[in-house]
């Protein structure tokens, strides 16, 4: 049984109709807070569009209706309407706003409200219990690492349909025998049959039990885009790498040899490049270092398009080494290839690579800036950067602000590059820091080009506007190399492990006693090391700050290097050097950042957390 809006004059009424329908398929609720959070669907009548209604109930609260429409409808919107829920209530109200469209799904967004995230896991039939696949009328979207499910069972001697969302892994369990009804054994006259049971990838595929399930390889039909005839073999799971560079890499396509971390072996160490398996948002980190008073420019770049670059300075009087860290967000489709291309020189051990997937309904947003940046004129709003990835439109270029989507734990990250200046740079929330922890790019002494680098970790409520805003009036970023960048961190619950640790002034102490603390979930790092709650894989990114001199730092595993950061302050004054690893660790595994020299206080600093098992 379905309904439909039938408008009467200005009055708009709900009838019933029986509707076994071919037309579109469209989202259907009365009294939701988005269209996008609605769970239910209807099938159009052929003719029929999709529509959105945003109206103001007599209460004053605003809401929305989502369902099918005649397309003649979509010009009108009424000044009163009485949408009935059920056969008891109604809600009275006015209509602000009325959208149509012409698509499945498509009004899962409308009059003003955000549509679903452009990287997801598939929407799927979601009932427990039906006679037929296409009597489900409940839906749900599945997480990064879940696919639909279709399956059927006979129970009380009747053939029943179950579909949800189910994990990737336990998709490839999922086996058809035949079921005999009737006695155990096979008698004459007896029948049986091979039921359906699988999963497959695509909004809304878990409706046709005649369609073929792979467990292993499964087929994209488009999350937010119609098919494009061919088919794209995804392979959902897990994606996360870190290498290292093992020997000097000259002009042209690094090779990080070295491979700590290959989860779902995506990243070659033999060609340097990450080839993508499952669509969506993928994060990419880049360290280059260089010395001797080279320069070098570092691109990320993605289908030989450069995405995000980085410039590494080690000119100056008495400079030794320089590196710098780059971050990038990046929607990726599957056999998409990623690589690090310089022109320059890179050094070994402190260059390295890592990227990773993220949760494909989880916001992110990447923005580089695209010319130098001023400081903005109020401590309301941050650096505008131009150039946008925005996945879930929650970055907004105007005003250099991310406002976070829903409550929960977020990873930040920035870089910022000057030339002739220094200044410090912070994460901001309505005109004050978020804490104490910023960075320090310093040109001001001899470098030509310095860039500073964090990664962050924040517990972040819905509404709260995040942006970068620095210390000095006479700031000034440089384009290209400046970026923001953040994405909400997978499946975040209480127990998430992650942390924030800083310290307030010069040590030498080695492993760096860490005596600040922004943050720590499970209370799992303790003044010099990080004892991993649970095994997993992890990711770690530390920001070391030298005055006047040459800084080596390490970090361990366990004892064991797996990480390097150089930094030199020789002529600049003050110099900061980076890095990001991603590491499977064992429960009870420690980790620490020891040290060659000593480290200042305030840009110094450790984060990390936990991604998947």
């Amino acid at each position: 049984m379905f309904r439909c809006l039938c408008t009467i004059y200005g009055l708009v009424v709900l009838a019933s109709r029986e509707v076994e329908g071919f037309g579109l398929k469209c989202l259907r609720c009365d009294d939701v807070l988005e269209p996008r959070f609605c769970e239910r669907i209807e099938y159009c009548q052929d003719g029929d569009v999709c529509g959105v209604q945003r109206y103001r109930k007599e209460n004053g609260d605003l809401s929305f209706w989502s369902g099918c429409l005649p397309h003649s409808n979509c010009a009108k919107v009424t000044n009163r309407t009485i949408l009935t829920t059920n056969s008891r209530r109604a809600v009275h109200g006015s209509v602000l706003c009325q959208e149509c469209c012409n698509g499945d799904l498509c009004n899962s967004e409308g009059c003003g409200a955000p549509g679903l995230p452009t990287s997801r896991g598939p929407m799927c039939f979601n009932c427990a219990h039906t006679l037929n696949p296409s009597d489900c009328h409940h839906v749900t979207v599945c997480g990064a690492n879940e696919l639909c499910f279709l399956g059927e069972k006979p129970i009380f001697g009747q053939r029943y349909f179950t579909s949800h969302c189910e994990d990737v892994h336990a998709c490839e369990n999922h086996a058809s025998a035949p079921i005999i009804f009737g006695r155990k054994r096979l008698l004459r006259g007896q029948r049986s049959y091979t039921p359906c049971s699988g999963c497959c990838h695509g909004d809304l595929c878990n409706i046709n039990c005649n369609a073929t399930f792979t467990p292993n390889t499964v087929v994209n039909s488009g999350s937010t885009a119609a098919p494009s005839g061919t088919s794209v073999p995804e392979r959902p799971g897990n994606y996360a790498f870190y290498a290292q560079l093992t020997l000097m890499a000259q002009t042209g396509h690094v090779i990080f040899k070295n491979v700590t971390t290959n989860e779902g072996s995506a990243y070659s160490g033999t060609t340097g490049i990450f080839t993508c398996k499952y669509s969506g948002a993928h994060a990419f980190s880049w360290t280059i270092a260089t010395s001797s008073q080279r320069y070098t420019n570092a691109d990320l770049v993605v289908n030989d398009v450069a995405i995000g670059s980085s410039f590494t300075d080690s000119r100056g009087s008495s400079v030794a080494a320089d590196s710098s860290t780059g971050f990038v967000v990046f929607n990726l489709k599957v056999g998409d290839k990623v690589r690090v291309n310089i022109n320059g020189t890179a050094d070994a051990l402190y260059s390295t690579f890592s990227g990773w997937r993220l949760q494909q309904n989880n916001a992110s947003f990447y923005a580089k800036a695209l010319s130098s940046l001023d400081k903005p004129s109020s401590a309301s709003h941050g650096f505008e950067f131009q150039s946008v990835v925005n996945n879930g439109n929650v970055y907004d270029s105007t005003n250099g602000v991310f406002t976070c989507p829903e409550t929960g734990l977020y990873a930040l990250a920035f870089a910022v590059e000057t030339s002739g200046l220094d200044f410090m740079v912070y994460f901001y929330r309505g005109g004050s820091k978020l804490n104490e922890i910023g960075v320090w790019p310093d040109s001001s002494n001899g470098l030509l080009q310095d860039t500073s680098s964090t990664l962050q970790i924040f517990l972040l409520t819905r509404g709260d506007q995040i942006y970068l805003y620095p210390s000095e009036s006479d700031a000034r970023i440089k384009p290209f190399h400046s970026t923001f960048s953040g994405w909400r961190i997978e499946n975040p619950t209480s127990n998430t492990p992650a942390f924030v640790e800083y310290i307030s002034s010069s040590t030498s102490t080695t492993p760096i006693r860490f005596n600040r603390e922004a943050l720590d979930i499970t209370s799992s790092f303790s003044i010099s090391s990080f004892q991993a709650p649970k095994d997993g894989v992890y990711l770690f990114f530390w920001n070391m700050e030298v005055s006047s001199r040459h800084l080596r730092t390490f970090l361990e595993v366990n004892d064991s290097i797996v990480g390097r950061t150089v930094s030199d302050g020789h002529t600049a004054g003050y110099d900061s050097g980076s890095n990001l690893a991603i590491l499977r660790l064992r429960r009870n595994d420690n980790v620490r950042v020891a040290q060659d020299y000593t480290a200042d206080g305030d840009q110094t600093m450790i984060s990390g957390y936990f991604m998947f098992s």
